[in-house]
């Protein structure tokens, strides 16, 4: 049932799911315990799908989240798009994350092609597991992430899910929260996305047979072999994730420390 009552954010921050109308897969990443028993904090971390639509109720709302910072991880055409809305006071960034961003085209682009008839997933096992090393978008990232100034943080791509997801997932790393949680936030989207992605099976039913139908499913919700290869990934390259996040973002010992100082309770 579409949300429309005007009480429908008291459900937030006891669930971490932000109702916005406008805007899907919108989550407080706060909560989380760590492995050290120490829990991060609310209202810190968001992360979101795409906020162009976002309505005025749901912008009114947005200011009560003191949200300082949005990082987008979409290219050019994508941001062009669909831009983010104009929010005072709030710093907006956005690097790509991804050279294989955007890589499907329309509906109408994808039916008369063969885009479908030789398709397997193999490339999205590929992205995930370029996504963590290397990456400027990431970089970035983490270096806003240690400035207490610039948190409240909201990242976001299009759906919320891939590039996003894995940023979430090295936030939440860096902080100390054990893998089998991050696997778990991860994999909410499946739930927080599957009435949207029910009205997009159906709008696109027309156009696809059976197999077409099967590939855009599983592309539309996330897979924990996809998230477990961007861990492998780091593995294979450093490792463990100590290394990782020191070689990679100069995030030592000490500098993660600091950051779970201020991010945790």
């Amino acid at each position: 049932m579409e949300i429309t009552t005007a009480n429908r954010f008291e459900t937030y921050p006891a669930n971490r799911v932000v109702p916005f109308i406008g805007a899907n897969n919108f989550r407080d990443m706060g909560g989380y315990k760590t492995s050290d028993g120490r829990t991060v904090k609310f209202g810190l971390f968001f992360r979101s799908a795409e906020l162009t639509g976002l309505t005025d109720a749901d912008l009114n709302f947005f200011k009560t989240l003191n949200i300082k910072y949005i990082f987008d991880y979409r290219d050019d055409l994508e941001a062009q798009t669909k831009p983010d809305p104009i929010l005072s006071n709030v710093t907006y960034e956005r690097i790509m994350a991804s050279e294989q961003n955007n890589p499907f085209g329309t509906i109408e682009e994808l039916t008369r092609s063969n885009f479908f008839k030789n398709l397997n997933l193999d490339f999205m096992s590929e992205l995930y597991s370029k996504l963590p090393l290397k990456n400027p978008a990431y970089k970035r990232l983490m270096q806003i992430i240690q400035d207490p100034n610039n948190l409240g943080l909201l990242h976001h791509c299009v759906a919320g899910k891939d590039r996003t997801g894995v940023g979430a997932a090295l936030i939440l790393s860096a902080l100390g929260v054990p893998k089998e949680t991050v696997m778990k936030d991860y994999l909410l989207t499946n739930e927080t996305m599957k009435e949207f992605n029910e009205k997009v099976l159906k709008q696109i039913s027309a156009h696809f047979d059976d197999r077409g139908l099967q590939v855009m499913e599983q592309l539309l919700g996330v897979k924990e072999e996809f998230l477990e290869g961007a861990f492998q990934s780091i593995t294979n390259t450093y490792g463990n994730l100590d290394t990782y996040f020191a070689h990679e973002f100069g995030l030592t010992k000490e500098k993660r420390q600091a950051l779970q100082s201020f991010c945790l309770e």
